[in-house]
């Protein structure tokens, strides 16, 4: 009897003990599930403007060619991301092709051959943290982020009795910050970079006789880029972007710098 009874008083001990224990934890909320990345794809395509100045000296005073080589064309760009709500992964692909190349010297311009080209085929990786904090107004937020690329350049320029082609690989990693602003459908992103650049050129002079140059160099990329969303569905968005971007290289045997601007629309989808 005295097992009997004390059987059912420690029963009793622990189901007083253990009763609110069992009530907090059926409380307790579940720990959140984590949340899945985005996927947007993006789909973009517009025409770009390409100026290109040789430089006689890098070191101050910069002596540098009033004349610009000049040409237009279209570019297509492909952009796949994941996105969280405080970082971002995205990988892009573009490409250009420029032609109607015109020497102009801000007065006046004369058309050059037909043969005249540039060819860009760009690939990059771009990393992206979100401020934790809104700055100024409640939906503007603050990016910091890296970038990294490679670019692979074709020029070709028709002289007299000879064509001059040059091939350009160019790599960079670039620091860039940014702001962004939603509100309902629409969406607006300013981003700014600037990146050390490493390049390595080979130039062909097909004349008489060929001759070739090739080296390394080193030199600077900066880029200013304008993007304008609209949700035009519940997934899909219409984007407008402008890009403008100023570039200079320096090798062993010469220097020079260019400039690009570019506008594209395209369509973006997430899921």
């Amino acid at each position: 009897m005295r097992i009997g009874g004390c059987a059912r008083y420690l029963s009793g001990v622990m189901g007083a003990v253990l009763a609110p224990a069992g009530a907090a934890l059926a409380q307790a909320p579940a720990p959140p599930a984590r949340d899945a990345p985005a996927i947007v794809w993006r789909a973009s395509a517009g025409y770009e403007t390409f100026a290109y100045r040789d430089i006689a000296s890098s070191r101050p005073p910069v002596d540098a060619s009033p004349v610009r080589w000049l040409g237009t064309g279209p570019t297509i760009a492909l952009e796949y991301g994941r996105v969280r709500p405080a970082r971002l992964h995205q990988f892009a692909f573009t490409t250009t092709t420029s032609g109607g190349f015109v020497y102009e010297t801000g007065v006046d311009s004369t058309s050059r051959p037909v043969g005249d080209s540039a060819r860009f085929i760009e690939g990059r990786y771009d990393y992206r943290r979100t401020l934790a904090r809104s700055i100024g107004l409640p939906r503007l937020e603050g990016e910091i982020g890296a970038r990294g690329a490679v670019e692979r350049r074709n020029f070709r320029h028709e002289l007299t009795g000879a064509i001059l082609t040059e091939t350009d690989a160019l790599s960079s990693i670039a620091f860039v910050a940014g702001l962004r602003y939603h509100a309902n459908r629409v969406g607006l992103r300013a981003e700014w970079s600037n990146a050390a650049m490493l390049a390595r050129v080979r130039r062909r002079h097909e004349a008489d006789a060929l001759t070739e140059i090739s080296g390394w160099g080193a030199g600077w990329l900066t880029d200013v880029a304008t993007h304008i969303d609209l949700r035009i569905a519940p997934r899909t968005a219409l984007v407008v972007s402008y890009l403008r971007r100023g570039e200079g290289v320096l090798l062993d045997h010469r220097a020079y710098t260019d400039e690009r601007r570019r506008v594209t629309i395209g369509l973006t989808y997430a899921r």
